[in-house]
């Protein structure tokens, strides 16, 4: 049995008494459905955990100026029976509903999830395909990243060691036809491929969970050849199957997604 490593628990309430603790190894933390996970591995061994449940204003679920608002703390859950989500940004509610399983979903948070890096997460994926963004504050500054320029590898972001994720912040176009096709055999998809139709006739389609990080394409339909990109896409073998198999998978989900966008339009 693996036990956890001892440190210091703060319980902050408010987001600016949490910006004056963390740090590189003060570490803020939500669900921790991952993180937990990572310490009793002894991957990490932070000096203490900054938890950021009993800030409420991090839960949020909101619209502002356009923009649908998920607090970095919001559950899984709470995005996918939000009615805000459902009248907004459908598919993401839609997606939310599959993550994990039932206790991961109950726990696990938005911000954990983009923060931690996962490879194969169909958040992530989703979320650059719909060009949400983060919004990282500091006890110095606020700054916006692009969720697309936010994980830069497996495990790895942009986020410094004193910033807290406060928000995600999606764009709301009425009318937008955005789909997430996934393939999975465990509770982490082997392949995940997000399409949305732009507002200038383009479609995007972005491929996660085979690589490092999720991949994205543009292009018209007619122009996006899924054999292509299957080809194209960085591939990484490990226990959702060989190389060849997970490229099949993309190709095959690829054409799915493309399908159910054409037939919408």
């Amino acid at each position: 049995m693996s036990f956890l490593p001892p440190f210091i628990h703060h319980r902050p309430l408010q987001l600016e008494e949490a910006l004056d603790l963390v740090s590189v190894d003060d570490v803020p933390y939500s669900g921790g459905t991952e993180l937990l996970l990572a310490m009793k591995t002894g991957l990490l061994r932070p000096d203490s955990l900054v938890d950021l449940k009993r800030i409420s204003d991090l839960s949020e679920i909101a619209v502002d100026d356009g923009d649908l608002i998920i607090g970095g703390s919001a559950t899984h859950h709470s995005v996918a029976s939000s009615r805000i989500v459902a009248d907004t940004v459908p598919v993401l509610a839609e997606v939310a509903s599959q993550v994990g399983n039932p206790r991961v979903r109950s726990v696990g948070t938005i911000g954990g999830n983009l923060c931690f890096a996962e490879p194969r997460s169909d958040i992530a994926t989703l979320l650059m395909g719909l060009s949400g963004r983060v919004r990282l504050r500091s006890s110095r500054a606020e700054r916006d990243v692009a969720v697309a320029d936010f994980v830069v590898g497996p495990y790895t972001t942009v986020r410094e060691e004193d910033e807290i994720l406060t928000q995600v912040r999606i764009p709301i176009v009425p009318g937008q036809v955005a789909v997430y096709e996934q393939f999975k055999f465990q509770e982490r998809p082997t392949v995940g491929v997000a399409a949305i139709r732009l507002e200038d006739g383009l479609v995007r389609v972005v491929v996660g969970a085979v690589g490092g990080v999720a991949e994205q394409f543009e292009g018209r339909l007619a122009d996006l050849d899924p054999t292509e990109i299957s080809r194209s896409v960085d591939v990484i073998a490990d226990i959702g199957g060989p190389e060849r198999y997970k490229r099949h998978l993309t190709e095959v989900l690829i054409r799915r997604a493309m399908e159910r966008i054409g037939a919408d339009s």
